[in-house]
């Protein structure tokens, strides 16, 4: 299970993070959900793929693009 991060632009309240994440803990699959609003990120850990979690998003009437975060030297080092 990879984190899955997204940035949702059209995020701009508390309102828009707590329906985002109301549809993301519908699903069953979805086990971890770190919304961060001021960079307007959700991160998802779950066992969904990508297209999925953005799909759920998209349903609850937002505009998620799939971000890919690089890590550090030392960080893929670390990391299992």
């Amino acid at each position: 299970m990879e984190k899955q991060v997204f940035k949702v632009n059209d995020m701009n309240c508390n309102g828009c993070a707590t329906t985002i994440r109301q549809g993301l803990e519908a699903d069953k699959r979805v086990q971890t959900i770190d919304i961060q609003l001021s960079k307007k990120q959700v991160l998802v850990e779950g066992d969904l793929t990508p297209d999925e979690t953005a799909e759920i998003m998209r349903n609850s009437g937002f505009h998620p693009e799939i971000s890919v975060q690089k890590k550090s030297f030392l960080g893929s080092l670390f990391s299992s």
